[in-house]
């Protein structure tokens, strides 16, 4: 019953943290939902009534493939303040007014950027007194036609303001995720720096919702717009693609303790083959950028293969955390629900102000931030962990009279010396008349002495080396560090602050501590041996005082 309780609970906090995203991604669509302008009304206008030389109506939406040349007349039109506003993507164009032109848009790149420029938005000042306006148009690619939509004769800001509306919820959605891959790396170079141990892949996860958000955020023609370099967003767009199938089988080979499978080395030896070929064959001008794009498909297809495959032996090797599977599992789904929704509306409105992958971001997000919150969860409890093992640790190692090290900490000090083969002077110590002051004054004045010998002992050794309480009245201090003369200063200082002590409080039986020291060294000594003999001259020292007292 408990069993099935508790299941039945993790299942509903994965599913109010499903909720709760699934509110925020609406609240933040709401927020940034673009009005609806008059630019939205006059673009099927300007994508419709083209002419070809040969006397053909035709449509900026379904040109033929091959070099297109179209002219539109503009006598019905006011060209008060307007512009020839459209959007492109790997078409070369020149505009043309009344036969002369007006405008040419055939960006020269670096082979390695490849021939495609991406997607870009173009506003061309029209001469008053224009009667038309012709279109050569050119795609860059062979079998392609030319891509040009949203056309329309509009002022440019409300062209831009447009754009800018409807591109503010994807960008939205891309720097959430962006965010919280930033969160997932910080997190993870804070687990690497404390040196945790547990199943969370931070790194992978980080870099992939970067990944993610930086390919999803190329449709949005926000980011080309403002660099002025939509070249550089389509390589970086194809970089992700290249790079971005690794990462979750990384995740999951963490997750499922199977990070030593050669699935990872398989798997990132073809994506540095396939960045390696896509780069030399650009630089050499053998292949584009762009007809290198089945190879990252193909890594893409592996990595969700051996990503299942992984999924699945956690499952049935029991090596999974039943909560993260469950997070992976819900995430997949939006992820590939996303994927799907996403290409079953490119066939049925292929010209939406939303993209090409606004479902696919939506998907993407939710997985991200299931897998994230899984994570910071499991961060969470092994920190809490791992802060009551410390806790128990101290407390173990700790002595609960005088609040330093005791003889359990100093046999892991001796075992440390032992195996590191450190140098260091063995300094033994032993309050006098200890028992005295116990039988004729009480264990509170007793106490009192202990504390105040532990005192003064870290005190004059602090720096040098480490004390521990190892008995009644027994101390004991490794000191790793000074020389012979340092140490006898040390012992001096002792001395002189016992003395201090006695003059200023009065206790009924004055502190006296004697010690004896011998030097450990690892080429010709024995630990035990030096201790021995420092046992031996404290003995010595305490017969002494003794007798002077």
């Amino acid at each position: 019953m408990k069993l099935f309780t508790k299941t039945g609970s993790m299942i509903q906090t994965d599913l109010l943290s499903l909720i709760v995203i699934i509110l925020c991604v609406v609240v933040v669509y709401a927020a940034c939902r673009p009005e609806k302008t008059t630019f939205l009304d006059q673009i099927t206008g300007m994508n419709g009534g083209w002419v070809t030389p040969e006397g053909t109506v035709v449509s900026l939406d379904a040109l033929p493939e091959g070099d297109v040349t179209v002219t539109h007349d503009l006598d019905s039109i006011d060209l008060y303040r307007k512009r020839l506003c459209f959007k492109s993507s790997d078409t070369h164009l020149t505009v043309l007014f009344d036969g002369q032109e007006g405008y040419r848009y055939a960006p020269e790149q670096a082979s390695i950027l490849g021939k495609s420029y991406g997607m870009y938005i173009h506003t061309v000042p029209i001469p008053a007194d224009a009667q038309s306006v012709t279109l050569l148009l050119h795609p860059i690619y062979d079998g392609t036609a030319p891509y040009l939509r949203d056309t329309a004769v509009e002022d440019a800001g409300v062209f831009m303001g447009d754009i800018y509306h409807e591109g503010l919820p994807s960008i939205a959605l891309c720097a959430t995720i962006a965010l919280f891959g930033v969160l997932m790396l910080i997190l993870g170079f804070t687990t690497w720096q404390t040196k945790e141990r547990n199943n969370v892949n931070f790194f992978s996860l980080g870099a992939f919702a970067i990944l993610v958000s930086t390919w999803s955020a190329n449709d949005t023609y926000i980011i080309q717009v403002y660099t002025q370099h939509p070249e550089m967003m389509r390589f970086a767009n194809y970089l992700c693609l290249i790079f971005i199938a690794y990462l979750p089988v990384s995740i999951m080979a963490k997750a499922t303790n199977c990070t030593d499978s050669p699935m990872l080395p398989v798997l990132f030896l073809l994506t540095i083959v396939n960045f390696a070929v896509t780069m030399i064959l650009s630089l050499l001008g053998v292949r584009d950028v762009r007809e290198m794009l089945p190879f990252s498909h193909f890594n893409i297809a592996v990595a969700l293969v051996m990503t299942i495959y992984l999924m699945v032996r956690g499952v049935r090797k029991r090596t999974i955390d039943k909560a993260f599977l469950r997070s992976v599992i819900i995430g997949m789904t939006a992820a590939v629900i996303g994927v799907v929704a996403d290409m079953v509306r490119f066939q049925l409105f292929p010209h939406s102000h939303l993209g090409s992958s606004a479902f696919t971001r939506v998907g993407v997000l939710i997985f991200v931030l299931l897998i994230g919150l899984h994570l910071m969860r499991e961060r969470t409890r092994l920190a809490v962990e791992q802060s009551r093992s410390e806790l128990m640790k101290k407390m173990a190692y700790t002595d609960g009279l005088t609040g330093i090290a005791n003889r359990a900490a100093f046999h892991e000090k001796e075992n440390e010396i032992r195996s590191s083969h450190t140098d260091c002077t063995v300094i033994q110590l032993d309050i006098n008349f200890l028992k005295r002051v116990n039988d004729v004054y009480g264990h509170a004045e007793g106490d009192k002495h202990i504390r105040k010998a532990a005192s003064l002992i870290t005190q004059c050794f602090d720096g040098m080396g480490t004390c521990f309480r190892t008995g009644g009245d027994e101390f004991i201090v490794i000191a790793e560090r000074g020389t012979e003369e340092e140490i006898v200063r040390a012992l001096r200082q002792l001395d002189q602050l016992a003395d201090a002590y006695n003059a200023e409080s009065a206790p009924p039986v004055p502190l006296r501590i004697a010690y004896g020291y011998a030097h450990y060294t690892r080429q010709t000594d024995m630990l035990e041996s030096a201790e021995k003999l420092a046992d031996e001259r404290m003995y010595e020292k305490k017969r002494a005082m003794k007798a002077q007292a």
